[in-house]
């Protein structure tokens, strides 16, 4: 790729400006009077389509629809499974610092049909997320090296979400997604580990109620937690390493990279609108308990 053309590049620049008016839109959908199964097509699916319109040419590189292969998702699945003791610990230490009152308010169920329930909660997220994320906001970043690209998209990821306890451990999921499609070169890799995140706890749920007569009595161990989430992290790495080389594609690229500013205005504005409407979301909660 030529030089010239990396040093006028404006791709992150672009993306970013699409996040923060992505942002600013989700938070006025939330004031709308709306269903709240419609938020995440009226928040995200209708920015997506205008963006994918405009760029209709790109369409194809910033989507990715290239097919999976079985041992892929195999490795998808275990990559999995290795970072859930990373984002357990993450979630305790959230809870023991900042409490359980919106973790609470996150994980409650507004769908009584399991369908119902699946479709929403796992489906439509696992899509229309992985779009918005791995898709186009991973594509502006084409041109920056994979780790700050994995890195800026995760972060990014965790801001989506708009509250201070689903950012830290969707920034962790945001990252690992970015590399399970650097590894396969498919948005369907980021789109498989997404929906098994969000619907095999479901559906584990859904076969095996838990008895709520039943309580969990005890602090968790934060040194174990800590002893499996290195374990988790160091897997992650060889399964990633695996991922890449089963899909024959190379981890380091002999390249020119972009010299484009990340942090630049629009990402600082997501950034202190994220911190704003989260502090907001806190005050809320409290005021709201102590009432």
């Amino acid at each position: 790729m030529d030089v010239k053309i990396l040093r006028d590049d404006r791709s992150v620049a672009k993306v970013n400006w699409f996040f923060l008016f992505t942002i600013i839109w989700s938070i006025v959908v939330q004031f709308l009077p709306i269903n709240v199964n419609l938020y995440q097509y009226i928040a995200f699916l209708i920015p997506i389509s205008i963006y994918l319109l405009i760029n209709r040419k790109d369409a194809e590189r910033i989507l990715r629809p290239n097919k999976l292969n079985f041992i892929s998702l195999i490795i998808i699945f275990l990559i999995w499974l290795a970072s859930l003791p990373v984002m357990f610990l993450f979630i305790e230490l959230y809870v023991k610092f900042f409490g359980s009152t919106l973790a609470d308010i996150v994980a409650e169920d507004y769908h009584e049909l399991f369908l119902w329930n699946f479709f929403f909660t796992a489906i439509t997220p696992a899509v229309i997320e992985e779009i918005l994320m791995r898709g186009i906001i991973l594509d502006g970043y084409r041109n920056k090296p994979k780790f700050i690209a994995a890195l800026l998209n995760g972060f990014m990821f965790g801001m989506l979400h708009l509250n201070s306890f689903q950012f830290f451990h969707t920034f962790i999921a945001g990252f690992i997604s970015s590399y399970v499609v650097f590894a396969t070169n498919s948005i369907f890799a980021g789109i498989s580990i997404h929906l098994i995140n969000n619907g095999l706890p479901l559906i584990i749920n859904h076969l095996y109620q838990p008895n709520p007569n039943v309580g969990y009595a005890g602090e968790p161990d934060f040194v174990v937690l800590s002893l499996f989430a290195i374990i988790g992290v160091f897997s992650i790495y060889l399964l990633i390493k695996l991922l890449f080389k089963v899909n024959r594609i190379p981890i380091k690229e002999n390249r020119i990279y972009s010299g484009e500013k990340i942090f630049t205005l629009p990402l600082i504005l997501s950034i202190i609108i994220f911190i704003a409407f989260s502090a907001l979301l806190i005050f809320s909660l409290k005021s709201a308990t102590m009432a």
